[in-house]
């Protein structure tokens, strides 16, 4: 245990002097990503890199689930839908921010192993974790003010725009063999700004939207 509060304050103080905000620090904080883990992989919980939770999927580094919420941009309040929740981590940490979010997961056991761990965790009034193929969004609960995808795109998922409020943002690694971290914000049904940060690696896509099963954007 002190082994990992060491390592959890390491990876803070680290992010804090690269000017991540405090709101993101205080979340990281409060969630303890080792909940979020198989058992044998809890005592690296806070090494600085992806680790693989059953299925083929993995939960992404913890530096890399920072960038992706402070391209994010979230904010208190907000309603957010994931897409590839996995573990269920990323949804904790949103519902620390204050925000209302579905996650979609399309292994049911890993849906229902992130269920209980959020559940456990303290989030569960704020989370709906969905067994689903999220590559589609969730209608139920749009618009959403901001979508983050953690599974990598062929392209641009332009038809969730549909999903996301007036200048929402959406966030998402695209690509098959080499993917961009890429940030939309729609400013109006027909405007779209992106954003490219640069070189990630993610696990697939997996689904109706995944590689090889892209449909044709409403916005070509």
């Amino acid at each position: 245990m002190v082994a990992l509060t060491e390592a959890k304050r390491s990876l803070i103080d680290r992010w804090r002097s690269e000017g991540v905000s405090e709101p993101l620090l205080k979340a990281f904080e409060k969630v303890q990503r080792e909940d979020f883990l198989p058992e044998l992989l809890r005592p690296q919980a806070y090494v600085d890199q992806p680790l693989l939770i059953g299925h083929e999927q993995t939960i992404s580094q913890p530096t890399t689930v920072i960038n992706m919420l402070m391209f994010l941009d979230v904010h208190s309040g907000m309603n957010v839908l994931e897409i590839g929740s996995g573990s269920g981590y990323v949804c904790a940490l949103l519902a620390a921010l204050g925000c209302t979010v579905t996650g979609l997961e399309i292994v049911p056991e890993l849906a229902v192993r992130a269920s209980r761990a959020i559940e456990k965790a303290g989030f569960g009034k704020s989370v709906a974790i969905h067994a689903a193929d999220g590559g589609g969004g969730w209608e139920e609960s749009a618009p959403y003010d901001r979508i983050l995808v953690s599974a990598a795109a062929p392209e641009v998922p332009r038809h969730l725009f549909w999903q996301l409020k007036k200048n929402g943002i959406l966030v998402a690694p695209v690509g098959i063999i080499e993917q961009r971290m890429v940030r939309c914000q729609k400013k109006s049904d027909r405007e779209i700004v992106e954003e490219d940060h640069g070189a990630y690696v993610f696990v697939p896509l997996a689904g109706r939207f995944g590689e090889g099963n892209m449909e044709n954007s409403l916005f070509e």
